[in-house]
């Protein structure tokens, strides 16, 4: 089985871009002359190769329609609506496969193809019942998670001492006090790409000391995850960089495949674990995982919810970002962000929702304005949409230490017995059913405190991680002039 590639089909320059109009375009590659069909609306654009999954045949424009979004097979008058990539007549027959729309800063557009759209149906397994206790989701803080599989530990993305971007993120969840035990004890670890709430050198300096050669999965991206693992001191001598859509076997039950993100092919990744025919969804921070291709009905699908993670715009000030403008911004972005992750939860009907990697607080001092600007999405408010849009889906917003245990949550997922949970102490909150504020002297002190812990030990990797991380504007002479 090859690895899955990714190969832009079309380019388009700013001007040619703007001359879209709404609804279907037709547009050919001057260099190769193969046609892709373009559709323009309110939210956004879609793409699709210029080739009916019936015989092959051309599409055209389908007079018909008077809304502008089917196109007609010149062959047999199958017909496509390209908002939705559904065949229509003959209704319920096939989907078109997307292709990933990718826009450029200049304004220009790149179509991009995955090849294969779908990898992890190869070998298909059927899946077996689980045995209580078998395979066991325990929730630890923000992205990390550790995975119980048969005999087998696997643990994501472990975020758990220091802070993140140069102290401009803190842990809202404190983890379980064994937390670095467990990372130690783990049999394998992925990490999904390299900002440093997800790729922490302190927590992973650990791991470094107690248990070097674990192996570490990553992404073949083309910014590596580990770039800067010789200049962060941090010795691992197990890490182990992945093709993308390729099945990699770890025992006889237990395997996993890491994908793409189709938005930042060159940074961002995600995970099926498939364990005797079970499958986890972990899309992690990825905006368009695989391309928005992903496999339906899975047992458990994870994701990110809150937004916030980028410094724009409350670093920016003058000119129209008044405070008023920036809180209308966010409101807007996280809204957008809430009903897509609802939605694309909706199409897939995984069997499970965990929303997670969006437990963080702008708990430094000198962050108190971000942090009062930057308004985040409360997964609560995400599971609700959920429950309204897919209502057959079970949400689980976790608390540091809460275990799902899978096999009894197939079987019932309303039983008691299938979510354990445990309250985790963070900066600012204690999670119960809704946060809840404890009072500001004790927030201030804890803050005070874990500043002063990580001082020292946190210097050598503040000017590794502002480079890492170049991207995000949250930088302390940025802070200053907020």
């Amino acid at each position: 089985m090859e690895a899955q590639t990714s190969k832009v089909v079309l380019s388009l320059g700013a001007n040619e871009v703007d001359s879209l109009k709404d609804g279907v375009s037709f547009k050919k590659n001057p260099e190769d002359g193969r046609c892709y069909i373009i559709y323009k609306s309110g939210g956004g654009f879609k793409a699709c190769k210029n080739q009916c999954k019936h015989q092959g045949g051309l599409f055209i424009k389908d007079i018909e329609d008077l809304d502008g979004r089917t196109v007609k097979c010149t062959k047999h008058n199958w017909k496509l609506d390209v908002s939705s990539m559904k065949y229509v007549n003959p209704p319920d027959s096939f989907l078109q496969d997307d292709l990933e729309v990718e826009m450029l800063d200049d304004g220009g557009m790149q179509l991009v193809e995955l090849n294969p759209i779908d990898p992890w149906l190869a070998d298909p397994r059927e899946p077996l019942e689980l045995e209580e206790g078998e395979v066991k989701i325990t929730y630890l803080t923000h992205a990390c998670m550790q995975l119980q599989l048969g005999q087998k530990h696997f643990l994501f993305d472990p975020w758990l001492k220091g802070p993140a971007f140069a102290r401009g993120w803190w842990l809202l969840h404190e983890p379980p006090a064994d937390c670095l035990d467990r990372l130690c004890a783990a049999d394998l670890i992925y990490i999904s790409h390299l900002h440093s709430d997800h790729l922490s050198y302190p927590t992973l300096k650990v791991l470094s000391e107690r248990r070097p050669d674990v192996p570490i999965y990553v992404g073949d991206t083309s910014r590596p995850v580990f770039w800067n693992l010789e200049r962060s001191k941090v010795k691992l001598t197990n890490i182990k960089v992945t093709p993308f859509g390729i099945w990699q076997n770890v025992d006889e039950n237990l395997r996993f495949m890491i994908l793409m993100d189709g938005v930042h092919p060159e940074m961002d990744t995600c995970i099926i674990v498939d364990y005797k025919g079970h499958m986890i969804l972990n899309t992690v921070d990825c905006t368009r995982p695989n391309g928005g291709r992903l496999p339906e009905k899975v047992d458990l699908m994870m994701s990110d919810f809150a937004g916030g993670a980028s410094g724009f715009p409350m670093t920016f000030h003058g000119g129209k970002y008044s405070d008023s403008w920036k809180a209308e911004f966010i409101k807007n972005e996280r809204k957008k962000l809430l009903n897509y992750k609802a939605t694309l939860v909706k199409s897939l009907q995984p069997r499970i929702y965990c929303p997670f990697a969006g437990y963080f607080v702008e708990a430094h001092p000198s962050d108190k304005y971000i942090k009062d600007t930057n308004i985040k999405n409360r997964a609560e408010d995400l599971n609700a949409l959920i429950n309204q849009l897919s209502p057959d889906t079970k949400t689980w917003t976790p608390k540091p230490g809460a275990v799902l245990d899978l096999g009894l949550a197939l079987k019932d997922p309303t039983s008691r017995w299938t979510m354990t949970q445990s309250v985790g102490i963070s900066a600012d909150a204690v999670l119960k059913a809704d946060v809840q504020v404890v009072p500001e002297a004790a927030v201030q002190n804890h803050k005070r405190a874990k500043q002063m812990e990580v001082n020292a030990a946190e210097e050598p990797f503040n000017r590794m991680r502002r480079e890492a991380d170049a991207n995000f504007t949250m930088t302390a002479r940025w802070r200053r002039a907020c």
